[in-house]
């Protein structure tokens, strides 16, 4: 595509009052934001044993726990693994900041008799204590530290859609079905979920079908085993529990079955490292959700989108939340996820009909800063209480920065803003001294003066090239193992020897990290498309690898079937000196100006004076004017000086200024002035528009840089893709000139977003 350079649990006990609903409230007024660091799981409460107090806690009292010797001055918050434990009476228990007024929240449910854990994020008082409080009868309280916040640490998180890697009752990855056995350690391999600088990871822990009473601990791999633990079992009963742990040796954790055979599910949040991500803000606990007020209980399959864009700032990244399920009419199961992604295979509570429990919640956030929660069976009533959220810290760029706007959905504009669209350009987070951007669908790329590439958006097939495969990032990560980059596209790059590097889906690429591109040596620049790939050699040759539908490696091959990985001279082409991919085939500009094209030619995006149209979907690809599997002439164009692409169109700027589009016109995309079902494979003046030096593809229309260094837009206006027009309105047929950014120096436009480079 086109380049620019220069499962389980509710909560809530009966006795619980409803508290009314609001904005948090700062811990203290010059609370900072943290990074994290992981510990390996320390008890520091136990009141069966008298460590940190002594004996059990009765109805309505506190203990108040000291934790000045395990973690630094500089704390904010702490992460603590806190267990219930034979209480005479249903209660519940809270966790909240010495010196702070006890707030109407929860953090654990129990009933009488029961043993539960949960784990609690709980920001720390002025002397580094937090304070438990139990609301009924008397019960034995422990608390396991596994980090704390701080803002000289270094863990910063990123946060995914939750993904399950592991589920012992079907089998999973690297072991077959089965459950753990008693006193049985496995090692649990997260290489593909998390970058080689993880530190930590955050993951759902799911307990069931246990045969006898036992408790799971998670700890790093390579390292003794604590004497704590993570969840705690009854014979049968499901139980999840969170958990925050340091990653041992090659991202691995150690995960421990004490008693009789359980199976165990795992679901990963999200991940700490020091070199990019969010910094945690605490709060006191505040309830944000209360479906018994007014909403109704969930039903079956039903979901509840719980915004937060009013009470956490708009550079927040995820949240945390104590989430708790209660006066379930079945057993169920709670799913929280950050929207527009899809529903998860993962969960994050487990309830029983009638049950009240909780379990915490670190997850993302989608547009708007919402979460989407979702109930399975029955009708259920949720309740959520905020810890605290994650934003990314200011970072300003002083030269040769990157403005997106438009479609924002999955973090496609790198902004680091939770909004699905903006039509104000935003600077694309943390990066400068950018010489070249990319984007394809819902992902972009950068490479700055050091050789580096970086990525941001939809990373579900790898595409961040950031050594993990899952979700988003909605700020830019460093594409691992290339340092001596001179051109990008999508997913491919072109080192400073001439080799070229793949990943995240395109062919003879790596997956999730860059791998070299085997047979290409000598090449200047790279283009993805659709599964195809190509690169232009310093020779003017085009080669391409990938996929051959409608005949997008040009090769002359008239086997649409075709896939291979070996790169192979596009047919007929030399004296080529810029290329540029559509969906399914390429265009290419020659030093003699003209422009040549192959492939999907269904709405006349090959250039050849031919479309295809709507009778190639009932048709074999070969049909006439379908498709061309060797490249073709662009029509009606000589002095072309500059081309772009997107799926379904050509664009090409002249010697004189002018700019031509050619192919689908279904939004005016052409920006002829007409709106129509006609495409076209005849070059159309764009309307208007002179000292154009450089022109991209929006996907439903386009973008044109202006010798004076702005920026002009038309076609679909979906998801402010025109961006910040001069003229109000929906689509428009006709260029708009875009306010700002101004002295741009190059343009690109990604899936309705557009990208310009600003000295």
């Amino acid at each position: 595509m086109r380049r620019l350079g220069v499962a389980v649990a509710v909560g809530l006990a009966l006795s619980v009052v409803t508290p009314a609903l609001g904005a948090p409230q700062a811990v203290a007024a010059d609370a900072a934001p943290s990074a994290f660091t992981a510990v390996s799981p320390k008890r520091v409460l136990d009141t069966r044993t008298g460590l940190g107090a002594a004996g059990p806690v009765g109805p309505a009292r506190t203990v108040t726990l000291d934790l000045s010797a395990g973690v630094p001055a500089s704390a904010t918050a702490v992460v603590l693994n806190v267990t219930g434990t034979e209480p005479t009476a249903d209660t519940f228990v809270t966790v909240y900041p010495s010196g702070a007024t006890r707030p109407t929240a929860s953090n654990l449910n129990l009933v009488a008799g029961e043993t539960r854990p949960n784990l609690v994020t709980v920001a720390l008082g002025a002397d580094r204590k937090v304070v438990l409080y139990n609301h009924n009868g008397s019960v034995q309280l422990i608390a396991d530290l596994s980090g704390y916040y701080a803002p000289d640490a270094a863990g910063r998180f990123n946060a995914y859609s939750p993904v399950r890697v592991m589920d012992t009752r079907i089998g999973f990855g690297f072991r077959p079905p089965g459950p753990f056995g008693p006193d049985t350690t496995e090692t649990l391999d997260l290489t593909d979920q998390v970058p080689d600088s993880a530190t930590a990871v955050v993951f759902n822990l799911t307990g069931t079908g246990a045969t006898a009473g036992t408790f799971l601990t998670a700890w790093p791999a390579g390292t003794p085993r604590p004497t704590a633990s993570n969840v705690n079992l009854t014979a049968g009963a499901t139980v999840p529990n969170q958990v925050v742990v340091a990653l041992g040796a090659d991202q691995k954790v150690s995960l421990f079955n004490k008693n009789g055979n359980t199976d165990l599910v795992v679901d990963v949040a999200g991940f700490y490292t020091p070199d990019y991500g969010a910094l945690f803000t605490p709060v006191v606990p505040t309830r944000v959700l209360d479906t018994r007020n007014g909403f109704g209980a969930v039903g079956a399959g039903g979901r509840y989108e719980l915004g937060l864009d009013a009470v956490v700032p708009r550079n927040t990244t995820g949240v945390v939340l104590n989430l708790t399920g209660t006066q379930g009419s079945a057993g169920t199961y709670v799913t929280a996820w950050p929207p527009p992604e899809p529903q998860p295979s993962a969960s994050n509570l487990n309830l029983t009909a009638g049950q009240t429990a909780a379990n915490l919640v670190t997850v993302g956030v989608g547009t708007h800063a919402s979460v989407s929660l979702y109930n399975a069976f029955g009708a259920v009533h949720l309740v959520a209480d905020l810890a605290g959220y994650f934003s990314l810290p200011p970072v300003a760029c002083a030269s040769d920065c990157v403005y997106g706007w438009g479609g924002n959905e999955y973090g496609a504009l790198g902004t680091g803003d939770y909004n699905p669209a903006s039509a104000a350009p935003g600077k694309v987070y943390g990066l400068a001294g950018v010489v070249q951007v990319a984007a394809r669908a819902d992902s972009g790329y950068a490479l700055t003066d050091d050789g580096r590439v970086w990525a941001w958006g939809i990373n579900y097939g790898g595409q961040l090239g950031n050594g993990w495969r899952a979700g988003k990032s909605v700020v830019p990560v460093p594409v691992l193992g290339l340092d001596d980059v001179v051109a990008i596209d999508a997913g491919i790059a072109v080192r400073s020897d001439g080799t070229v590097w793949a990943w995240g889906g395109i062919p003879a690429g790596g997956y999730d990290v860059p791998a070299q591109v085997p047979g290409l040596t000598d090449v200047t620049a790279v283009s993805a498309g659709g599964g195809v790939a190509y690169a232009l050699k310093s020779d003017g040759t085009v080669w391409s690898w990938g996929f051959n539908g409608f005949g997008a490696l040009g090769t002359g091959n008239p086997d649409e079937s075709t896939w291979t990985t070996t790169p192979a001279q596009v047919a007929g082409l030399t004296g080529v000196r810029e290329i540029d991919s559509t969906l399914y085939g390429a265009l290419a500009l020659k030093t003699d100006g003209t422009v040549w094209g192959w492939g999907d030619n269904r709405q006349g995006q090959v250039g050849h004076g031919t479309a295809g149209g709507n009778g190639c979907y009932n048709l074999p690809p070969t049909a006439v004017n379908c498709s061309y599997n060797a490249p073709v002439q662009v029509v009606d164009l000589t002095g072309v000086t500059a081309i772009g692409a997107d799926s379904v169109h050509g664009f090409a700027v002249l010697g004189d200024g002018t700019a031509w589009a050619w192919g689908s016109n279904y939004s005016g995309d052409l920006g002829n002035g007409q709106v129509c079902d006609c495409p076209t494979g005849t070059p159309v003046r764009v309307a208007g528009l002179t000292g154009i030096t450089d022109v991209a593809g929006s996907e439903n229309g386009g973008y044109a840089l202006g010798a004076d260094g702005r920026v002009w837009s038309w076609g679909s206006n979906d998801r402010a893709a025109l961006g910040p027009v001069t003229t109000s309105g929906l689509n428009s047929a006709t260029p708009l000139r875009l306010s700002e950014p101004t002295g741009v120096a190059a343009v690109t436009g990604g899936l309705l977003a557009g990208f310009a480079l600003v000295p």
